[in-house]
């Protein structure tokens, strides 16, 4: 469909998809990546103005009008046949100046999805029906073997969506070097030698939380490899169920 990564934000409406985005977007834009937007909104939406010059010379009966300056563009397009393609509004799109494209909305499209849920909007979930949601974002617990984020874990969302890019030479190389999540000891930690970090075993709950545990500390008939190295302070110990720092194996 589209050689430029998607992802989407899919929910019932007042789930607040446009709010989580705004809040998500600096912290993606602050790890380096370009990033566009494509929302499905209402029939009848028109981001122009009653007066201004554009607006004029659309009411005079033009179908397309774009105004341009030094800063931006931006093109207004009347489409009395119908909404285009969702392959032709991807298209629209300058590939080569974007690492992600997030999508709000159009929810029965095939592409990655994160879906919202609030349960006081009463509305069912749509990750059992939907093959393509791959993490959800709500405000309580849910039976799931999917990532689950609380609505407030921006940066732990951030990663998610950072580690699922894909690597395209050094400059993606240096934005996913600092790649961190956070999880919840399973068990006491210890660091006699003073190392900075210690191979761990990343796992999740039934909830999605995030748990790791040393690798060392398994028994040895349920050994499992390291994923992932447990950051440590340089002369402290780890309590169980204390919240520390991750960074995924490649």
């Amino acid at each position: 469909m589209s050689p430029l990564p998607l992802l989407g934000f899919v929910a019932w409406s007042g789930t607040g998809k446009t709010t989580l985005l705004e809040r998500l977007i600096p912290l993606l834009t602050q790890r380096g990546l370009r990033l566009g937007v494509l929302k499905h909104t209402h029939h009848h939406f028109d981001m122009d103005k009653p007066g201004k010059d554009s607006h004029r010379l659309r009411q005079a009966g033009a179908r397309q009008v774009m105004a341009a300056s030094s800063l931006r563009q931006a093109l207004i397009q009347e489409t009395p046949e119908g909404e285009p393609p969702f392959e032709a509004l991807l298209a629209r799109f300058d590939w080569e100046q974007l690492d992600l494209l997030l999508i709000e909305g159009f929810k029965h499209r095939r592409f990655p999805k994160i879906e919202l849920h609030r349960g006081a909007i009463g509305r069912p979930l749509l990750f059992p029906d939907d093959p393509d949601i791959i993490a959800l974002v709500s405000d309580t617990p849910q039976a799931t073997s999917l990532p689950r984020f609380a609505f407030d874990e921006l940066g732990a969302i951030a990663d998610f969506v950072c580690a699922r890019l894909p690597r395209r030479g050094a400059r993606e190389q240096t934005l996913m070097a600092p790649l961190r999540l956070l999880a919840q000891a399973r068990e006491a930690i210890a660091n006699p030698a003073g190392e900075t970090c210690l191979p761990g075993h990343l796992s999740q709950d039934a909830d999605g939380h995030l748990q790791v545990r040393p690798a060392t500390g398994l028994m040895p008939s349920a050994l499992a490899p390291a994923n992932c190295l447990i950051e440590l302070p340089s002369d402290a110990t780890i309590s169980s169920g204390e919240r520390v720092w991750i960074r995924p194996l490649p």
